[in-house]
């Protein structure tokens, strides 16, 4: 019997992972910015557009889901365009960079 509970448990545990990195739609997002802002999210989608300011370490690019598109800004290697990406970063809103306004952004690596 105490096998299976330390199977139940972990089985418990791996679905409660998952949950936390289920990908959330990019609509959800945009609709309740609040809810999100901060907070750590999974988005899914196709990479629409790529670029990165001069003399800027951050880049950015847009994720697409089918429910909308959200700038994602990374520090980190850019995709291509085109390319399927999972992305998981913290939801701000109203960042700047170089005089730039991006609205509601992922910030990756964060």
């Amino acid at each position: 019997m105490r096998p299976y509970k330390a199977l139940l448990a972990s089985l418990s545990l791996l679905a409660l992972a998952a949950c936390a990195l289920a990908a959330v739609k990019i609509a959800d997002i945009k609709k309740d910015p609040a809810r999100f802002e901060n907070h750590a999210v999974t988005v899914h989608g196709k990479v629409t557009d790529v670029g990165k300011l001069p003399f800027m370490s951050d880049g950015f690019y847009q994720v697409e889901d089918g429910t909308g598109s959200i700038t994602v800004v990374t520090a980190g290697a850019l995709p291509e365009e085109g390319a399927t990406v999972t992305v998981r970063g913290k939801v701000q809103s109203a960042v700047q960079i170089a005089g730039r306004s991006f609205g509601i952004v992922i910030r990756q690596g964060n």
